[in-house]
Formats: C-alpha cells, structure tokens, sequence
C-alpha cells in the first residue's frame, strides 16, 4: 500500500524561531486567559495573580528538566522516551499513558470553545443572527472546521503547521499587544481597583483559604502547559541537542509576562465581580476598555484557541508516533506519509475522536456532565506527566555522577516533584468523582506496563 508504512519523520524543519513560536502558542495565552481566568477569580479573586506566581517556579523548573532531558536524549517521545531510557521500559510504557490521557483530555474541551468563539465573531459582525448563533448545529459545523484544519495542517507536515502557528501567534500577540496599549493609555479614567501589592505577595491569604487555591490548581495547570511541545518537536529540529528545551523556557517565561500585565490590567480596570462571574472575562476587560471594537479581542482568542487545537494534536500525534515505533502501541498510531513524512494515521484517530466528543458533548445533554468532568481532569494528568519527569530526574542525577551541576538538578527535581504531587492531591481531593474517574482511567496502563517495547535512541 502507498503510505501505510511507517519511516521517520522529517529532520531539520523547526528553527528556533519555529520552537519558540510553538511553545508560545501552545501555552496559548489569550485562549487560556478566556477560557480559564474566570474560574481561577471564582476562587481567587485579586489573588489569582499571585497563585500563578506561587506555581511558576515549579513549572520553570519543569522546563530545566526538559531541557536537561533534550540535552541528552532528544526523541519525538519526550517524555515518555525519557523514562523508558532512563529508569525502565515498564516505567516509560506508564508515562506513555499517563501522556495520553493528558493530551486527549486536552483536546475536546477546546474545540467547542473554538466554536463558541468563533460563532460569537461572527454574531458580532452581523453575519449570522442570533437564532443561528444560540444553535448547536452552529456550534458543531464551526467545530469541525477547525477539526479539519488541524488535520490539513498537521498532516501536510512539520513546516506548515509551524507557519500556520507563527501567523496566528503574531495576531494573537499583536492584538493583546493593543489592548494593553489602550489600557494603559485610557487608565487614569479607567480605575476599578487600585493595585496594591498584595495582589502578588499575600502568603498569609493562603493560610486562611487553603482549600480554594486547591481548587484553583488544577485549572491553573491548563494555563501553564503547553511549553514542553518543543520537546516533542526535537526530532524535527536543527540543533536537536541544543534548541528544543531551551526554546521551552523562552516560551514560558514569554507568556508568564503576558499573564501577569494583562491580568494586573484585567484586575485594575474591571469590577472582579464580572471577571468572576464571566465564561469570558478577556471579553469583559475588553468591553470596558474600548466598546465599539471590542470584538477584535474574539480574534485573538480566536487564533489562540485554534493554535491550541493544531498544537495540542501536534504533541500527542509525535508521542503515538514514538510509542507505536517502540512497539507500545499498535503499528497504525506509528504510520508515516510517504510524501510528507507524518504521522497520518494517529492524526486522523485523534480528529475523528474529537468529532464524535464535539458531537456527544453538543447534542447529548444528558451524558455532557459527565463528560465535562472527565475533561476537566486533564490538568490533573499533565501535572502527573510533569511530576513523573521530575522523579525521572531524581533517579538519573541521583544514579549519574558525571552531570554538571547535579546538586541542582537533583534540588530541582526533588522540588518539582514535590510542587506536582501536592497540586495534584489538592485537585483530587476537592471531588470525589474525581478519584473515582482517576482511578478508572490509570488502570489500562498495567496492561502497557506489561507489553513488551523496544526503545529507540
């Protein structure tokens, strides 16, 4: 058959230009603000920027890690690949599906806000009306657009999805860029609440609610992820021991100060009683900030949601990849293009599983809760991903004498490891369906532990 085989994938596409702008986007700072901010105020209210602030350095030190792991063993697996090298195939096979739970949770839960979003531009400039905008079928035929682009994209290969991601990150940047301009140049007219310090640095807040910022954790994870996608990228990178990794870092940091202006603004400018009461309090701001254009800010969110979606499918796709290749996973999750040297046949798996969801969470009301609470568990499972990768790293520094530095990588594993594990039972603790739907889904992967791999290097 033409393209039923499985090669490599295509080396020394990705610059580092190219990792960072795919770090940057997958984090996707204006979908993440749009659709997650308003929960994390539910909880938080003013101190929502400090939360984010008390999580960075666990994640920062993620990032180290990776690049540390990129450093040494760069593989399209990330890491999965890393824990089967490093400590054991039966613990690498563990991780493979913990990662996929992470990345295919997190991809149904933005492609009906994709949807949303675009429906609600495209009510704002008129051109459907709003008996056309409130319907399902709308939401469901926007949906699958943006399924097919991501499929188009992803499958025409490495490059394209890449320049299809810097377009629509420099829209996005530039839009943000904007209205912070505009904010600040309208401030003085603009005050709500004046900004105080206590907003960033208020450990004392934490003492007193503590089961709200264990609430807050876990929806904060889904705003902070999305960096490490240049490690997946590594095997279609220049300087695949050098860049992937670091390009991680730079994207974190780039979209860390992007939340905190845009948030201090959002904060400063806007009653936190409609931020928090809002499923779009980037919507909010905006309409507080400038009225008749407002809905330029749908087009960020727009394109920052639609790079998720492409971006997300973009990790998952190259960790099937490697798995299959490893004889983890069955031979059609590991089939490449004959042309265009992708992973064609899981990326078609994981369009048509985000259509029947899309579809399921649409036009079934009486399973969707169920299903947003399976969803909604992703960032507990990213965060189990992370934690894992950091006791891969206490194992290696700790074994592996000959590493620059290893006191400070062995401090920062053990401190990343610690930071996730204890967000990761916070989150767990606060529902218990939450448990329940855990449990359930960790137990297929004792029949991984068990399969037989070989490891590529």
């Amino acid at each position: 058959m033409k393209h039923y085989s499985v090669s490599t994938l295509r080396e020394n596409v990705h610059k580092f230009w190219d990792l960072t702008a795919l770090s940057t986007s997958s984090v996707a700072p204006a979908f993440s603000i749009a659709a997650s901010y308003g929960v994390i105020a539910y909880y938080l209210g003013f101190y929502s920027i400090m939360a984010i602030i008390i999580v960075l350095p666990v994640y920062l030190f993620a990032s180290i890690i990776f690049r540390k792991f990129n450093r040494l063993y760069p593989n399209a697996g990330a890491s999965y690949h890393w824990g089967s090298k490093i400590v054991s195939k039966k613990y690498g096979s563990f991780q493979g599906w913990v990662i996929t739970l992470a990345y295919f949770f997190s991809i149904p839960p933005i492609v009906i806000p994709a949807g949303e979003y675009t429906a609600t531009l495209l009510y704002n400039l008129k051109i459907i009306n709003y008996g056309t905008f409130i319907n399902n079928y709308t939401l469901f035929v926007i949906g699958s657009f943006w399924i097919i682009i991501t499929l188009i994209a992803s499958i025409l290969g490495a490059k394209p999805t890449a320049r299809l991601t810097e377009i629509f990150l420099f829209v996005e940047l530039f839009i943000i860029a904007l209205f912070i301009l505009m904010a600040l140049y309208y401030m003085p007219g603009h005050i709500v609440n004046n900004v105080s310090f206590r907003w960033f640095f208020n450990f004392s807040n934490i003492i007193k609610s503590p089961y709200k910022y264990m609430m807050a954790f876990p929806v904060i994870a889904t705003i902070m992820d999305g960096w490490e996608i240049d490690s997946y990228a590594s095997e279609e990178s220049f300087n695949k021991n050098k860049w992937p990794g670091t390009t991680g870092i730079v994207g974190l940091i780039i979209v860390f100060i992007i939340y905190i202006i845009t948030l201090s603004l959002m904060e400063m400018e806007t009653p936190m009683n409609l931020l928090s009461d809002s499923i779009d309090p980037l919507a909010v701001w905006a309409e507080y900030i400038i009225p008749k254009y407002s809905f330029i800010m749908d087009i960020a969110v727009i394109a920052s949601t639609a790079s998720s979606l492409w971006l997300t499918t973009y990790i998952l796709s190259r960790a099937w990849y490697a798995m299959s290749r490893d004889n983890l996973f069955p031979n059609i999750f590991g089939y490449t293009h004959k042309k265009y040297r992708t992973p064609w046949s899981n990326l078609i798996i994981i369009g048509v599983s985000a259509e029947s969801i899309n579809a399921v969470m649409l036009f079934m009301p009486s399973i969707e809760s169920f299903f947003a609470e399976l969803l909604s568990i992703s960032g507990i499972f990213l965060m189990l991903e992370f934690s894992i990768d950091a006791l891969t790293g206490i194992y290696l520094y700790k074994k592996n004498k000959n590493i620059n530095y290893r006191y400070f990588y062995i401090f920062i594993s053990l401190f990343t490891f610690t930071g996730f594990v204890a967000m990761i039972l916070s989150g767990l603790i606060t529902d218990e369906l939450f448990i329940i739907l855990f449990t359930i889904l960790i137990l297929p992967s004792f029949l991984l532990i068990h399969k037989k791999i070989k490891t590529v290097d």
